[in-house]
């Protein structure tokens, strides 16, 4: 009886690392490290993806986020997402300093990193707050599961608060249908993370940021981190490059299975993956892999069912090695080609791969828009079915239509006095069909450039009398090129702010028009020229 209540007790208590201690004060932690943690404050806009061109009420948004080296701040994306001012405020004081974006965010990791505006707004910031003392990275041996951590920042409190539990697992979320973080791995703990915590660190018993939050379950007892080793790697590329540049082998696989072991002539146990595309131009091809190569490691990890044993962690998908790495990282595959071993070194580059789903729209991609006869044809990406969803229509048939070059175009919304909405107010409701062609021309990605030449055939009178587009659902309709113009200068009264001068990084693609405003047709697009503030991510 005596041995079952100790075994009882024993598994109560809470499994840590060795080199971890059994309790840690985790006030002292908090207050050791709190010099360098920040609360943030957005001003953002709402954005209507089905009216692109249409300006939004301004709202706020809180975070929080954390100094990694001198001037420079890290936090989520989201927490800054169409950010018009960006503020903080230290634990010492409810003052306010302004920053900026010190790189353009990357969607993808939902990370972003912040500076003060100029030299002088730090030194105040200092003043008030006392000299900032920057987070460090964590190692491996603080992030392994059943190690103790603290989520700190301002989840539901106007104080810096923390919450403390451990390390469940590192565990890959896919998130097919979701604005970020798809195909990434994250640390999963049963900290709570709260609204207002997203962006902040989570930290080891020593101190160090062994992830960062991004995501919480809605009461599931479940936080999601981006882990250190990502995070570091994701912000050290936006720094030095001023963007994240995604690096990829170029290759495209998927598991063995039975009738392909055999197909291949390879053992009924052989483990590994099989490559199944390799993308024209990538390091893959440079290095000589080939379709229907299985590649059986990946530096020196074997591969088993798309996973490897890595060290620290536990089982991870085998592109965790490369998914966050910097251009350049070196790796080295073992595969069997025609069921003899070979070894391919390569080193990763930026490549554009195969789009297998639909983009997702940020600060390091803005989709394409315009308007022609009171149509709004907008590209196709998640936010936008999310927000028709909303709206209670149901579009994700459109998700794995999209083709691997190219895009999609729906009709999004019609404006009324329109020789678009006669069409509809007869009775043939064109709201959210496909357009596959104008001018009896695939519309296969080039949007801007199709409307920018109408509008200057219009311009210099040689264009047809009528438009015709082709939509989903066997629809042809035809539009008076006469009449496109006064369609245009419909929109223009609804929305005037719209035929002010464009916002740095929107190019017209109707330059020259004379009868309307050529503004109104235009394409959103990533400028270099952005200066860094916070409208590098519009």
């Amino acid at each position: 009886m005596r041995l079952s209540v100790v075994a009882l007790l024993l598994t109560l208590i809470p499994v840590t690392s060795p080199c971890q201690p059994l309790f840690v004060d985790w006030a002292s932690v908090k207050d050791e490290v709190s010099s360098g943690i920040v609360r943030i404050y957005v001003v953002h806009e709402t954005v209507m993806r089905s009216k692109p061109y249409r300006r939004g009420d301004l709202e706020y948004r809180k975070g929080t986020g954390f100094f990694i080296k001198g001037n420079l701040l890290v936090t989520n994306q989201h927490v800054v997402e169409g950010a018009h001012a960006i503020k903080i405020e230290g634990i010492a004081s409810k003052e306010k300093f302004s920053v900026r974006l010190a790189a353009v965010p990357s969607l993808e990791f939902d990370l972003a990193v912040l500076e003060f505006v100029d030299a002088e707004e730090k030194n105040r910031f200092e003043r008030v707050n006392g000299a900032i003392t920057p987070l460090q990275w964590a190692s491996w041996d603080q992030a392994q599961p059943g190690d103790q951590v603290a989520v700190l920042g301002f989840g539901n409190s106007e104080q810096l608060v923390a919450t403390q539990g451990i390390i469940s697992n590192w565990e890959v979320r896919y998130d097919i249908y979701q604005r970020r973080l798809d195909r990434v791995t994250l640390i999963r703990t049963d900290a709570a993370v709260n609204p207002g915590n997203s962006g902040g660190p989570v930290v080891s018993p020593e101190g160090q940021v062994v992830g960062i939050s991004a995501r919480y379950g809605d009461g599931e007892n479940i936080g999601l981190l981006i882990p250190f080793t990502t995070a570091k790697q994701v912000t050290e590329v936006m720094i030095n490059r001023g963007r994240f540049v995604r690096s990829e082998v170029g290759i495209v696989t998927y598991n063995l299975n039975p009738v392909l072991r055999k197909t291949l002539g390879l053992s009924a146990d052989q483990a590994g993956v099989v490559v199944s595309h390799v993308v024209p131009g990538s390091p893959a091809e440079g290095a000589g892999l080939r379709q229907w190569d299985v590649l059986t490691a990946v530096n020196g990890y074997p591969i088993s069912h798309g996973e490897i044993s890595h060290d620290h962690v536990g089982t991870l998908p085998f592109w965790f090695l490369f998914n966050a790495a910097p251009p350049g990282t070196p790796l080295c595959f073992k595969l069997l080609r025609e069921a003899k071993p070979i070894e391919v070194s390569l080193s990763v580059a930026q490549l554009r791969m195969p789009r297998l789903w639909l983009p997702k729209e940020g600060g390091d991609y803005q989709a394409e828009w315009g308007f022609l006869g009171g149509m709004v044809i907008t590209e196709v990406t998640r936010d936008l079915l999310l927000e028709i969803e909303d709206g209670g229509n149901w579009r994700w048939d459109l998700v794995n239509d999209t083709p691997q070059q190219g895009k999609q175009y729906l009709v999004s919304n019609i404006e009324p006095d329109t020789q678009a909405m006669s069409y509809q107010e007869y009775g043939l409701d064109l709201l959210q069909l496909r357009v596959l062609a104008i001018n009896d021309k695939p519309l296969v990605g080039d949007l801007s450039q199709r409307l920018e030449q109408i509008y200057k055939a219009i311009e210099r009178g040689t264009a047809p009398k009528h438009i015709t587009l082709e939509l989903e659902k066997h629809i042809t309709i035809q539009l008076d090129t006469a009449q496109l113009s006064t369609d245009m200068q419909s929109l223009s009264r609804r929305y005037p702010a719209i035929s002010s001068f464009p916002r740095e990084g929107v190019k017209s693609t109707s330059a020259g028009l004379k009868s309307a405003n050529p503004r109104l047709f235009h394409r959103w697009v990533n400028d270099s020229r952005m200066s860094k503030n916070p409208q590098m991510n519009p």
